[in-house]
Order: structure tokens, then C-alpha cells, then sequence
């Protein structure tokens, strides 16, 4: 009788480890989202003040592609151009992505919004302005 209430102990003892350790085990990770297309385009301009920046922002709906191009900026000069999203405590843009360009024709930054969610595109002077410019961002995305 011992020997079988000891069977029953050490059964009871190994389905109670059992069901730990099945309950503390790591889910599965699901899928990471296949990146889209960028189909929606949104155009942006203002003026840009000496030592100035500005802000707008945007609204990423689905995972995927991302393209800013600093189409214009009159009368022609550098600024910095960058992708990021918005800052809650400080209202400016939260860098992700950027860069130091004059406007053109071609996409100066591109890659993948991994996430959904409000971002913004920054225009700022880089200390060169010796007057205020007007300027006028492309942003393609999804």
C-alpha cells in the first residue's frame, strides 16, 4: 500500500511539472506582416525659417514601403531631410532616418515602415540659410 501511494505521489509530482512547464513555455511568434506596396502619396510645403525646422506628419495604415523625396526648395538650398516619428513630450520629429540634401527629382530616402502608426517628415536648416525657403516633400507610402 506504501509503495503504490508512493507511485501515486511521484505521478502526481511528474503531471504537476508537466503542466508547469507546458504552461510556462514560449508562445510561437506569429508572422512577421509582408510588406505592401506604397500606394499613398502625400505632398507637404512651408516655409522654412533661419535655424528653423518643421514638421508634418502621417499615418502609416499597413507595413511597408516608404519613400521622401525633397522635391523643391526655393530659393535653392542644403536642408536636412528626415523621417521619423513624432515626439509626444517635445512635438518635434524623432529622427528614424535622415539626411543632409538638396531638392531633386530622385527619392532621397527610402525603406520599409515595419510598424503602423503616425510618423512625420522633418525639414530642418542646417545653418547655411541666409534666408527663409520654401520647400515641398513627397511622401509615398502604405
Amino acid at each position: 500500500m506504501i509503495g503504490s501511494m508512493k507511485h501515486v505521489l511521484a505521478l502526481g509530482v511528474a503531471l504537476a511539472l508537466a503542466t508547469a512547464a507546458v504552461a510556462c513555455s514560449d508562445p510561437v511568434a506569429p508572422a512577421p506582416a509582408t510588406p505592401v506596396a506604397a500606394t499613398i502619396s502625400e505632398t507637404f510645403s512651408g516655409t522654412l525659417t533661419i535655424g528653423g525646422s518643421n514638421l508634418h506628419q502621417f499615418a502609416v495604415t499597413q507595413v511597408g514601403g516608404l519613400k521622401v523625396t525633397l522635391d523643391n526648395v526655393t530659393p535653392s538650398a542644403a536642408v536636412l531631410l528626415s523621417v521619423g516619428t513624432p515626439s509626444t513630450a517635445t512635438g518635434a520629429c524623432a529622427p528614424l532616418s535622415g539626411l543632409t540634401t538638396v531638392a531633386g527629382p530622385s527619392v532621397q530616402i527610402s525603406g520599409t515602415a515595419t510598424v503602423t502608426g503616425n510618423f512625420c517628415v522633418s525639414v530642418a536648416d542646417v545653418g547655411n540659410l541666409v534666408e527663409s525657403v520654401t520647400y515641398t516633400i513627397s511622401v509615398l507610402h502604405s
